[in-house]
């Protein structure tokens, strides 16, 4: 079977990410990374491990992203594109999220490029509402099929 690419959207704190971490549950083969919100502070969770880390940056970090309001850490975010690299052999990948970083060509963006160039497995990328067009378009991405929370269990 041909892996597909499915593009998880909605508008932003709509419960996505919260509901990939309950499709996940109980699921094999299943890696990448998602990012929840932990006691109001944005953070990594590695799938495979269940590893949790920090996305935001901290006061004493100098390598930081920022977008808006924001500082992220670049460290926090080669962790995460490291663990998005490393995942082979399953069955779906998810990358959470894909936003105004990887547009700029920073945050998750050479991870993303890398996967969609080589993809052996399903694809799921998180993508807010209205960033959709912008998305596929600079990342090439043809025939995509577009999900929403609520058609999440069709996978």
């Amino acid at each position: 079977m041909q892996p597909k690419i499915y593009l998880l959207t909605g508008a932003v704190q709509t419960g996505k990410t919260t509901s990939l971490m309950q499709w996940c549950k109980g699921k094999k083969n299943v890696s990448g990374i998602l990012a929840p919100v932990i006691n109001a502070k944005r953070m990594f969770l590695d799938i495979a491990t269940e590893e949790v880390f920090a996305m935001e940056a901290d006061e004493a970090e100098t390598e930081v992203l920022k977008v808006g309001r924001f500082a992220f850490s670049a460290s926090a975010f080669e962790k995460a594109k490291k663990i998005i690299a490393e995942s082979k052999n399953c069955n779906y990948l998810l990358i959470d999220e894909v936003g105004p970083l990887e547009l700029r060509e920073e945050g998750l963006f050479t991870a993303i490029l890398q996967v969609l160039q080589n993809q052996t497995s399903h694809i799921v990328l998180v993508i807010r509402e209205g960033l959709i067009d912008k998305v596929t378009a600079f990342f090439h991405i043809k025939n995509a099929t577009i999900i929403s929370k609520t058609t999440l269990e069709q996978l």
